[in-house]
């Protein structure tokens, strides 16, 4: 029975991993689209998408939604190092 519970651990504890690792990259796009953002001409439009429909922003409109995203994916990405630190006890606790 403690096997099947750390396989099930190893499987959770992968799915977190993935999670993660797939948030940090989405960090690094923003950092990019950041850079082209700052770095942009005065005269570049730039777009966002809701939905299904497409509107224009200022370029202070998508600094400040690339830094309210980042926010939420360093609060998800703790949240989510937490959850690692968690089953990676668990794991040596029935190892023990």
């Amino acid at each position: 029975m403690e096997a099947v519970k750390a396989y099930e651990l190893q499987l959770e504890l992968q799915q977190v991993r993935e999670l993660r690792k797939t948030l940090e990259l989405k960090m690094k796009e923003l950092d990019y689209a950041e850079g082209i953002i700052t770095g942009a001409k005065s005269e570049r439009k730039i777009y966002r998408s809701f939905s299904d429909l497409l509107v224009e922003i200022t370029k202070e409109e998508a600094i400040e939604h690339i830094e309210r995203t980042r926010l939420a994916y360093k609060r998800e990405i703790e949240r989510l190092r937490g959850k690692e630190r968690e089953i990676m006890e668990k794991l040596s606790k029935l190892r023990v």
